[in-house]
């Protein structure tokens, strides 16, 4: 146990070192530019670029490390799996961090996302056996903090008034990431999760592309993703465990309608 709480902390302050030097540290921008379907696309290399690169290589390399302490070695198989929302919660700080102009702030949002990554690693560590008495408490931690990642990420994404060939890619990946977390439960069904995971990220970037053209506030666009995404995750779900009926389908559609319209239509 303290081989993995090691690990965890060396891992956590490699990637707040790193974000930090990304901002104490400048290095002369380049800017690449590619044309993707008649439309120019500029990729900026700096240094809160690199600082964030390497802050992710910590990210998996620290993770993984600490998952491999766990004593049931049999049960760490494809532990990739578990690095999802550690790599979510990593780039969402490292956004953050680069629009914030205020010192206070900026400390606070650092420390938050170190103490979200800390949570998370130990989160996932915990699950690996689904038969540990920690494991639904674990689950639960990792469940929340997924939805509030996700709600945070599309609301910085849309915030960035970004075109929706980079915002739609975006909010895809990002709820690919964090649907492979949420649909990773106790039964192995590796394919499933991915082949589930990649509907929602496409469905995701589908549903951003026609939201894009609407004329309402990005706040309020990003709070109906996030409500799409938590139908489709628990869609997902049920379909996994073989118990989706048409009633259950109803039932969320019903949801998202209200919640949609709850959103447009509430004043302000």
């Amino acid at each position: 146990m303290n081989e993995y709480r090691n690990h965890l902390s060396v891992t956590t302050w490699i990637v707040l070192a790193s974000l930090t030097f990304g901002i104490l540290i400048s290095i002369p921008e380049r800017v690449y530019s590619v044309t993707v379907f008649g439309s120019p696309i500029d990729f900026r290399f700096s240094s809160s670029l690199l600082a964030g690169l390497v802050a992710l290589a910590a990210t998996w390399a620290g993770s993984e490390a600490a998952l491999r302490t766990h004593p049931q070695k049999q049960l760490l198989r494809h532990t990739y799996r578990f690095w999802s929302l550690p790599t979510a919660i990593v780039l969402t700080g490292a956004v953050l961090l680069a629009s914030i102009q205020t010192e206070s702030v900026w400390l606070i949002i650092l420390g938050t996302t170190g103490a979200a990554l800390a949570a998370s690693i130990a989160g996932e560590y915990h699950t690996v056996n689904p038969g540990a008495p920690e494991y639904s408490h674990a689950r639960l931690l990792l469940n929340v903090m997924a939805y509030a990642v996700a709600a945070l990420a599309f609301i910085l994404i849309y915030l960035s008034r970004s075109r929706s060939l980079i915002s739609a890619t975006i909010i895809g990946l990002t709820a690919g990431l964090l649907a492979m977390d949420l649909l990773r439960g106790s039964q192995d069904r590796k394919r499933l999760e991915f082949l589930y995971s990649a509907l929602i990220a496409l469905a995701l970037a589908q549903f951003t592309v026609l939201l894009n053209y609407w004329p309402f506030p990005s706040v309020r666009v990003a709070l109906t993703l996030m409500v799409g995404f938590y139908l489709m995750v628990g869609i997902a779900h049920q379909a996994m465990r073989g118990d989706i009926r048409r009633r259950r389908v109803i039932e969320y559609l019903l949801m998202f309608t209200v919640a949609v319209a709850v959103i447009f239509l509430f004043p302000g």
